[in-house]
């Protein structure tokens, strides 16, 4: 691990898992926006820039390759925060996760965000090779590999930097060249261990567990599709599995967790109605007080009240 990059434990108290909004990277392509470099059906890239500090809860829906060109990024996990310069670069695999860019020496914080599809990253196995002596750089699962960038690499950012906000002929061809090389520069420089390893963990055949993946995003406002997405399996095998493993449908089964962890919190806590809502994992509070009052049959506020009378 370089030495530009520290990890420091955090507590539960300090863990800022929850925030009032999802972002969801990448989005739809929308050739308008001159921070996003997109074809007509991808969205292959972002250039991420701010003037001041900024946090904020973002979901990955695609594995995502990060390099900083100015200032920090920190990364923040249940149990550690990574913090990450312009001499680091982050491979990053989709998931949720709380981002801050922070700015130093006068500068604005700058990074590309370069997106790396699954079909991309199934079609670089074959030249990954196998795993030496059957260890690799990153273990199963693992959210994230850091590690420091290369002279060529550096190159290739500066280089790649420049396409953001120019007018390029013939993106749908070029682009997946770009991000074919940028992986084939990983694999053959100094890292390239800890990047074949990210790479077949990222892409592996087997699903990922259903309870780990609902539980790990249980009280966010993702979608069903999306929990599929992060489960590595179909929408349609998602939701046969998940009925099989709690004989209730997906949205039935999350919705009972999150009203019940909401009436958790109206008992035990003076958060605004909207703010519980939003900490349950429903972004929209006339929903919620809907759902709320279908379950219990009185709305958050009369339970709320009733707590207080007794």
């Amino acid at each position: 691990m370089s030495e530009m990059l520290s990890i420091a434990g955090n507590s539960d108290r300090e863990w800022p898992y929850l925030c009032h909004m999802l972002h969801r990277f990448p989005p739809p392509p929308d050739k308008a926006d001159t921070s996003f470099i997109a074809s007509k059906t991808e969205t292959f890239a972002k250039l991420k820039t701010e003037s001041l500090p900024n946090q904020r809860t973002v979901l990955m829906t695609g594995h995502t390759l990060i390099f900083v060109l100015k200032g920090v990024k920190l990364l923040h996990f249940p149990d550690m925060t990574v913090r990450a310069s312009p001499g680091e670069v982050i491979l990053l695999r989709k998931g949720i996760y709380v981002m801050a860019e922070y700015v130093e020496d006068g500068l604005d914080f700058e990074a590309v965000m370069l997106f790396l599809p699954g079909k991309l990253l199934r079609s670089m196995v074959a030249h990954s090779g196998p795993r030496e002596n059957g260890h690799s750089g990153a273990r199963r699962n693992d959210s994230f590999v850091v590690f420091p960038s290369t002279e060529v690499i550096d190159s290739f950012k500066k280089g790649f930097r420049g396409y953001f906000g120019a007018s390029l002929r013939g993106l749908d061809e070029l682009l997946p060249l770009k991000q074919r090389e940028i992986l084939l520069l990983l694999l053959e420089g100094p890292q390239g261990d800890r990047v074949r390893s990210f790479i077949r963990d990222a892409v592996g055949d087997e699903p990922a567990d259903i309870d780990y993946v609902v539980s790990s995003y249980l009280l966010q406002p993702v979608t069903i599709e999306e929990l599929a997405n992060l489960a590595n399996c179909s929408l349609a095998k998602f939701k046969r599995d998940f009925r099989e493993r709690y004989q209730c449908s997906p949205r039935a089964w999350i919705n009972q967790q999150r009203l019940a962890h909401a009436r958790m919190l109206l008992q035990n806590t003076d958060t605004p109605i909207a703010g519980v809502a939003r900490e349950c994992g429903f972004d929209n509070a006339a929903h919620f007080i809907q759902l709320f009052r279908k379950a219990y049959g009185v709305t958050p506020t009369a339970a709320r009240a009733e707590i207080d009378t007794m």
